[in-house]
């Protein structure tokens, strides 16, 4: 038994992925304090990651970066399990998710014929607990 799986229960079941950022934008709210991380997660169909990685960085994470309330988005490959594409947000209110300038976004023709082709997709909102 490693100390780590002491004194952390369920240590055993923990997989440790090397990360790496593939895009960077800061946000329209950049000045402001971020109180939730979104993040979604997917593995792309077979073929189709350059598309996704296109769309990503030409048009997905630059529009939803530009709404009000995101601090800045990021995107990751992880490079020893799946998924494998983690786009990362940080957001001053939940809200933003829900706002029309991002409802705007994430509903243009790009982002219907890329969608599609995410499987294990998992989203996740994570609100910092400190504030």
């Amino acid at each position: 038994m490693t100390s780590f799986e002491r004194v952390c229960a369920g240590a055993r079941d923990v997989r440790v992925s090397r990360l790496g950022k593939v895009f960077h934008i800061e946000g329209s709210s950049r000045a402001e304090t971020p109180a939730f991380h979104y993040v979604v997660e997917m593995d792309p169909d077979a073929g189709w990651m350059p598309e996704i990685a296109r769309w990503y960085d030409a048009e997905h994470m630059p529009g939803l970066a530009a709404v009000r309330g995101c601090v800045n988005a990021m995107r990751l490959l992880n490079h020893d399990h799946g998924p494998l594409s983690l786009a990362c947000y940080d957001l001053v209110t939940a809200q933003t998710l829900n706002s029309p300038p991002w409802l705007a976004v994430r509903g243009t023709a790009w982002s219907d014929i890329t969608r599609p082709h995410f499987t294990n997709t998992k989203r996740t909102m994570f609100e910092d607990w400190h504030k």
